[in-house]
């Protein structure tokens, strides 16, 4: 099986115009086992169902946009027969609370979880404002850092990131169904 050959051609700019920089304020995180990925769709790395597991919701991390901008995939891993890739994003408290310090407790603990991000940029028609990070096999905590400084103001810099040894296979995956109407629908079953 050879999955390395080139698909398409691509353009890969356009004059006069540059990407939209950052994500948006909030996330919604998704326990990596409350993900029904029978019943969800996903074909050539873009989810056109995302179904959760019955009872099931995410649940919104909001916090301050700018502090979202390192996220993204900070590598390839090699593999002997298979490259893959790490995702990460930072996750930026800037209040202490005992709900703020039960969340990072519950990352310390050994949660596992997927990550939807809202980008500025959203493509042509909407199709790459939302990502889903951690798809294949979610995201652990994998730094924490915490000063009575708080510089910035940040109480809690916590980075979540693919698991050692278990990386994506790919960056991560765009939700899209026929038009941004329909995929918001699909963001919003997620919450409720």
């Amino acid at each position: 099986m050879n999955c390395s050959d080139l698909l398409a051609a691509v353009t890969a700019a356009q004059c006069g115009k540059n990407a939209t920089v950052g994500l948006e304020d909030n996330l919604i995180l998704v326990n990596f086992n409350d993900v029904d990925k029978a019943a969800s769709v996903v074909t050539s790395d873009v989810i056109s169902d995302l179904v959760l597991k019955s009872g099931k919701k995410g649940y919104t991390f909001t916090t301050i946009g700018r502090s979202f901008n390192d996220a993204g995939v900070p590598s390839v891993n090699r593999g002997t027969y298979k490259n893959t890739v790490s995702h990460s994003i930072p996750l930026r408290i800037f209040i202490k609370t005992e709900p703020a310090k039960a969340f990072v407790n519950k990352l310390i603990a050994g949660a596992r979880f997927m990550a939807i991000a809202k980008n500025n940029e959203i493509g042509t028609a909407g199709e790459v404002k939302y990502e889903v990070y951690g798809w294949d096999n979610g995201l652990e905590i994998t730094n924490l850092a915490s000063t009575v400084a708080m510089a910035d103001g940040v109480v809690y810099d916590v980075t979540v990131s693919s698991i050692d040894g278990a990386g994506e296979g790919s960056l991560p995956k765009s939700i899209w169904d026929t038009d941004l109407e329909t995929t918001e629908l699909i963001i919003a079953g997620l919450t409720t």
